[in-house]
């Protein structure tokens, strides 16, 4: 996949293995924050690129360039309730932004188990 089939609601691989589901189209960051990054000879090498934000599986937010980003799947459901669990207030506002369809299912799953 290149960078050009990134989208939201999917589930990528980042550099250095991790995991998660992209949740917003971001601008670049500033040159200084490039500068901090392992691999920031790498990241300005690409260019002018989209940059995406990717909710981690294992909690947290991560900023990346798009070709620098494995397509892995479509997010399923069992990926939403994932990244749910670990995801503090602003990226569950990001899920359910990206995921309505999700939410609503969550929300008729415990209408239903409560009756």
């Amino acid at each position: 996949m290149n960078a050009f089939d990134i989208k939201l609601g999917i589930v990528v691989r980042a550099k250095h293995g991790i995991i998660g589901i992209v949740c917003s189209k971001e601008g670049r960051p500033p040159e200084d924050w490039i500068d901090e990054q392992v691999d920031s000879q790498e990241i300005r090498g690409l260019g002018q690129t989209e940059w995406w934000g990717i909710l981690l599986f294992t909690g947290g937010y991560a900023l990346s360039p798009g070709p620098m980003l494995e397509y892995l799947r479509e997010a399923s459901y069992d990926d939403f309730l994932s990244a749910v669990d670990t995801a503090n207030v602003s990226g569950r506002k990001h899920l359910a932004k990206v995921f309505p369809a999700y939410v609503d299912r969550v929300l008729a799953e415990r209408r239903d188990g409560a009756a």
